[in-house]
């Protein structure tokens, strides 16, 4: 069973979210090959189509409502966690990449529902260090020793995406001066050196949905 195609709605919104960011013909086509790795909306995925309609959003100046979003989360523990499910997401690990997933999360860790019921701080750090070991047992992450190293956490993130990457065969080298061309337009930098926490991110999103999408191909051909 092949993963559901994009729908017609979608389609449609793609093409009108394209128009509305100034794209040409050349530019929209491009920008598929970069985000997706198609060069045509009607040969999306479902799911590539949502992560493509909401990157167009953002260039178009329609920022994305949070999906699943859920309130009270604007606290440090919050924060970490986030951060770390969204790793976990664009390592290929979460399937779910919401709030309301990573609560699911921390309620089987800790027993309660919500952050704000954490009643000791050792229940926070128990939940943040079993996604951190989450991500370094299946994910590959290698995390740097520094528990406040934000950026080298993020770069270890990187490192594990691109070996991946390269165990699929959709990179030949994990060295980060080697990666597809893609990845580095999505933090409009040229020299990976340069890349700072925020293009961190996006460069890690970006490889996150190249790997999504062969993990999504590689389970339909399974189905089938």
């Amino acid at each position: 069973m092949s993963a559901p195609r994009a729908s017609a709605r979608q389609i449609g919104a793609i093409h009108a979210l394209a128009a509305k960011a100034g794209m040409d013909e050349d530019t929209y086509r491009d920008f598929l090959a970069r985000e997706a790795s198609v060069r045509s909306a009607s040969t999306l995925t479902a799911s590539a189509a949502g992560s493509v309609i909401d990157k167009l959003k953002d260039l178009a100046g329609q920022p994305s409502p949070a999906k699943g979003a859920v309130a009270g989360l604007n606290t440090p523990v919050a924060g970490k966690m986030r951060a770390l499910w969204i790793a976990g997401w664009n390592l290929g690990l979460v399937r779910d990449r919401t709030d309301r997933a990573m609560l699911s999360f921390l309620e089987r860790q800790t027993g309660v529902s919500h952050v704000r019921f954490l009643a000791h701080p050792s229940d926070a750090t128990s939940a943040i260090e079993a996604l951190k070991d989450w991500l370094a047992r299946d994910g590959g992450v290698a995390w740097p020793k520094e528990r406040d190293d934000v950026l080298g956490q993020k770069w270890s993130v990187l490192r594990a995406q691109l070996r991946k990457l390269v165990q699929l065969g959709a990179l030949e080298s994990d060295a980060l001066e080697n990666v597809a061309s893609f990845a580095l337009k999505a933090a409009d930098k040229s020299d990976w050196r340069a890349l700072d926490s925020r293009d961190c991110d996006l460069v890690s999103a970006a490889l996150g949905r190249r790997l999504r999408a062969i993990l999504e191909r590689a389970e339909a051909d399974h189905a089938e």
